[in-house]
C-alpha cells in the first residue's frame, strides 16, 4: 500500500510504540510505501523538539535521518483550498494526492473526520492495521 502517516504517527510511534510503529515497522519491512514532503519532514521536526518530549539534538537527528532514509520523498504538484477544517494539515492531503496513495494514516481529528478524500482513506493506525489483516 501507498500510505502518508502524519506527524502525530511519527511521534507516537518513536516514544509510544504501538499501531503507529506497527505501521512504520511494515515500511521498513518493504511492505508499505511511505511518502513524505519538505512539510511534513518540517512539521515532525518541530514537534518532536517540543520541551514537553524532552528529546536531544542526537535523538532529534536520528529520528529525522530514520524517516528520511525510509520514506518516498515528493514535492506536492497542487495545492488544495478545501481540505481538513485545519488548513496546516492540507500537506497531508497533497502529499498523498501527489504520492496517488492509498491511505493518510492519521490521529488528528481533523483529518479523520473527513474519512477521505477522493479515492484516498483517511483513518487511525489500529483502523488501518485491521484493514491490512
Amino acid at each position: 500500500m501507498k500510505i502518508v502517516l502524519d506527524a502525530n504517527i511519527f511521534i507516537s510511534s518513536f516514544f509510544w510504540g504501538g499501531n503507529p510503529r506497527k505501521v512504520l515497522e511494515r515500511v521498513i519491512a518493504g511492505i508499505d510505501v511511505l511518502f513524505i514532503t519538505k512539510e511534513i519532514l518540517d512539521e515532525i521536526y518541530d514537534v518532536i523538539r517540543r520541551p514537553k518530549f524532552h528529546t536531544n539534538e542526537d535523538e532529534i537527528n536520528y529520528f529525522i535521518n530514520s524517516i528520511d532514509e525510509i520514506a518516498n520523498k515528493i514535492a506536492p504538484k497542487r495545492r488544495i483550498k478545501n481540505g481538513s477544517r485545519d488548513k496546516t494539515d492540507n500537506k497531508y492531503i497533497e502529499c498523498g494526492i501527489t504520492a496517488n496513495a492509498d491511505y493518510i494514516i492519521s490521529g488528528d481529528i481533523h483529518l479523520l473526520e473527513l474519512k477521505g478524500y477522493k479515492k484516498i482513506r483517511i483513518i487511525t493506525a489500529k483502523n488501518y492495521l485491521e484493514i491490512i489483516k
